[in-house]
């Protein structure tokens, strides 16, 4: 959105200045207080509406991917959820490092989406066994998870050596059963 108003020893910004922020609640409000340093200049190419979304999707994605995980290039990333808002950040910001991308969506249409914004192979998990075809593939040095449950056992399963698996949330559940073998 737009500044309003700045507290005070806020140096930074001022009023009227165009940004977006990660806030701890209340985002969807009218007005929103954001503490100085969770507030980052809106791009001028995208409208607020879209701006708004950056900071959660490329925190979170740098913060698990980039950090955590610590991707490199020429990796492969495996997301799931590849159209959801992280899952969509993580292509690119993936493809941008130099890493090769596969990910899960759950029909046709997701997938080609997916394939459009930069994925390298996307996997309609309705339709296919998404395991299978990761390990088809080479396998993954990294998972981003968001599913959970069932599918823990699965990003074991097709991880390569010293490969790194990120949970997220858990859409399917927080408990799995894992054979570590």
């Amino acid at each position: 959105g737009v500044i309003e108003g700045v507290g005070a020893g806020v140096t930074r910004w001022h009023e009227g200045d165009e940004v977006c922020a990660l806030l701890p609640g209340g985002g969807y409000a009218t007005y929103a207080i954001a503490h100085e340093g969770s507030v980052l200049p809106a791009p001028k190419n995208l409208p607020l509406t879209e701006a708004a979304a950056l900071p959660e999707t490329v925190f979170t994605v740098w913060a698990n991917v980039f950090e955590a995980a610590a991707l490199k290039p020429k990796e492969t990333l495996l997301v799931h959820g590849g159209a959801s808002g992280i899952g969509t950040t993580a292509i690119q910001m993936a493809k941008a490092h130099g890493a090769r991308v596969i990910v899960t969506a759950g029909d046709d249409a997701k997938v080609k989406f997916c394939e459009k914004l930069g994925a390298d192979h996307a996997i309609n998990y309705r339709t296919q066994d998404f395991e299978a075809v990761v390990r088809d593939l080479g396998g993954a040095d990294v998972v981003l998870d968001m599913v959970g449950g069932p599918y823990v056992q699965k990003n074991l399963n097709l991880l390569n050596d010293q490969g790194r698996c990120v949970m997220i949330a858990f859409q399917q559940g927080p408990q799995a059963e894992v054979n570590f073998m």
